[in-house]
């Protein structure tokens, strides 16, 4: 009986003769193996035949999560037939999807957030966020496309960092947004671009990002900043100064409830428990609750011209626990005044799932 080796031998000297078989001695070998002499590399036959006992033992491979809990020599070999799918016969194709690896299987592949991409093509998907809405400095949660780029951004920036120098990535990535990686926290960085971009207007073809922040809380954030001044980085002061220039004189506080719409919400504030009327701070205090929804500061750091902070606290519990604040987000009010009514009513709606 001939050995193993001499049967390879033997089929390997039949594939390069396969032009001289007569049809039966084709048509034997086809009956014992059909892909006895692809159209592609015998290896790659052979470990898709390892890959098919391993389904038949176990289950379907599919994408959804990476591959994840496949032998590592089956992983990997999958992996490089799914960056090579396009280039693959038709027939490897199909055989391919008799493991369970189809169509469907590996755009679910690509979709899945935490997989782990080519530089070239993470690349691509920064370049195309930064063109999209302006800059890098995204948060680590952040997905673009299907890809998980506020984590590879935070992976490449900490790289970068035990460098001590720029990285190679790291300057193809300052290309991209000169502040992807500043010495400062990424969430300041965030919030610089979006008061700029509230402040100069956004760029031709860039776009907000999801959660981005509004005009009101990025001119309460800037006042802010203005008063760290001596705490800041000096690049931060000289970012600083750059939106201080495109502001102008902007004042930190500025009326929100037009005298048509104070005149249906008074009428819709609670009686107060005492006799003379009512206070005339009671527009001043609802003036500070639209202002701290709107902007989403802290009560510390209400404007002094609107008041006393804890007094305006307490009065917006009061309202938000008796119904007040809700009358109020639903009445109906001036198109002017229908922006911070619809903030008002989110603030509710937030937290009241909250509690």
């Amino acid at each position: 009986m001939a050995s193993a080796v001499e049967r390879g031998q033997w089929l390997a000297g039949r594939r390069v003769r396969a032009a001289w078989l007569s049809v039966e001695q084709a048509a034997e070998l086809a009956q014992l193996d059909r892909w006895w002499n692809p159209p592609w590399p015998v290896d790659w036959q052979r470990a898709w035949y390892r890959a098919r006992d391993w389904v038949r033992e176990h289950q379907q491979v599919h994408g959804g999560d990476n591959l994840a809990g496949l032998p590592h020599w089956l992983a990997l070999w999958l992996r490089q037939q799914i960056t090579h799918h396009r280039q693959l016969h038709a027939d490897q194709r199909r055989l391919l999807a008799e493991l369970g690896l189809n169509e469907h299987e590996i755009k679910r592949f690509h979709a899945w957030p935490g997989r782990r991409r080519p530089v070239g093509e993470a690349l691509a998907v920064a370049g195309d966020f930064a063109a999209r809405h302006g800059h890098l400095a995204v948060s680590r949660p952040t997905a673009a496309d299907g890809f998980a780029l506020g984590a590879w951004l935070a992976a490449a920036r900490l790289r970068q960092h035990r460098a001590g120098r720029p990285t190679r990535l790291g300057q193809r990535l300052t290309a991209l947004d000169p502040w992807w990686n500043p010495p400062w926290p990424i969430a300041w960085q965030r919030m610089w671009w979006a008061a700029r971009h509230h402040l100069a207007g956004l760029p031709a073809g860039v776009q907000w990002w999801p959660g981005a922040p509004n005009a009101d809380h990025t001119q309460a954030w800037l006042h802010q900043q203005t008063a760290r001044r001596p705490l800041l980085h000096a690049g931060q002061s000289d970012l600083v100064d750059e939106l201080i220039a495109l502001a102008g004189q902007k004042p930190l506080w500025r009326p929100r409830i037009c005298d048509r719409a104070w005149h249906t919400l008074s009428a819709l504030l609670p009686p107060l428990p005492h006799h003379g009327g009512r206070r005339r701070s009671e527009r001043q205090i609802l003036e500070a609750i639209v202002h701290i929804v709107c902007t989403g500061q802290p009560w510390a750091q209400l404007p002094e011209v609107l008041g006393s902070s804890r007094a305006c606290r307490r009065r917006f519990l009061l309202w938000r626990d008796d119904g007040t604040l809700a009358r109020i987000a639903g009445a109906p009010l001036p198109g002017d005044d229908s922006g911070w009514q619809q903030r008002l009513a989110a603030h509710i709606a937030s937290a009241a799932a909250s509690r």
